[in-house]
């Protein structure tokens, strides 16, 4: 499974406060303990209320990059922000990053879709259309399809479109994660793309969501899912990706898997 660490996101109080304080080392330390979890990707969102999220992005981007070469994941709504991004990426000699994110949103087509073409970047596509979450699994499919059109049709491979079927809490609706999973299906078996998504988003507003969280990320993995936005820092959820790993046939006769249960890290 492709790991996308969500950590370094100014929109959490801790990361915005580093931010505003230029705390370089803050932002390293969140860097590294990521990939050393396990994180194939590193989210990275400068946006601070307040700020200049050019300057907080660049410097962001700058303060990462000095500890790891960890494909990045350029994370804005801002198209001016997302392409600095992207280009100051590249021009550092980083591999291509991640956009995230494009979704059926005319607006967020109009900013993500030029960047898709013009920098072929991987993208997270959110099942999201112009009247929000879409109730139903066949509408967010809809959208889903929508998306990869799109994308594919600007010259970007299937296989960089990553399609986040959206996860509501199930304390609000006993059926969301049904739904999620629904869709989840559904792409998995009529679209060439990959998948992804927040899935702690699940257990929002619930007691113990780590546990939550584990049983539903596992229940994903049953339907194929190929990624997850999540902590990586959790070593519980890191167990579970490990045990994934190596149920699913992706962990060579499981040498992660033991390697992990040596170094302590499966509970």
């Amino acid at each position: 499974m492709l790991l996308m660490g969500e950590s370094i996101n100014g929109t959490r109080k801790q990361v915005a406060e580093a931010i505003q304080a230029r705390d370089a080392e803050f932002i390293k330390t969140l860097a590294t303990d990521q990939v050393e979890a396990g994180a194939s990707v590193l989210d990275v969102n400068g946006g601070v209320a307040g700020g200049d999220e050019i300057a907080d992005m660049t410097w962001l981007i700058e303060t990462v990059m000095g500890v790891t070469d960890m494909q990045l994941m350029v994370d804005s709504a801002s198209a001016e922000v997302l392409e600095m991004g992207v280009q100051l990426i590249i021009d550092k000699g980083g591999k291509v990053p991640f956009i995230n994110s494009i979704s059926g949103e005319q607006a967020r087509i109009d900013a993500a879709l030029p960047l898709v073409e013009k920098y072929k970047t991987p993208v997270i596509a959110l099942c999201l259309s112009e009247d929000g979450i879409p109730p139903t699994a066949q509408d967010r499919f809809d959208v889903a399809k929508q998306l990869h059109d799109l994308c594919t049709g600007v010259g970007l491979p299937a296989e960089d479109v990553w399609v986040d079927p959206l996860v509501l809490s199930v304390s609000a609706d006993g059926q969301a994660a049904a739904i999620t999973m629904e869709t989840l299906k559904m792409v998995k078996a009529q679209l060439p793309v990959r998948t992804t998504g927040g899935l702690s988003n699940v257990s929002f507003g619930l007691p113990n969501r780590p546990l939550l969280n584990r049983t539903f990320v596992a229940m994903c993995a049953g339907l194929g899912i190929d990624g997850a936005v999540l902590d990586v820092r959790n070593k519980q959820m890191m167990a579970t990706i490990k045990a994934i790993e190596a149920l699913r046939g992706e962990d060579n006769f499981c040498g992660g898997y033991l390697v992990a249960h040596r170094a302590g890290i499966l509970e």
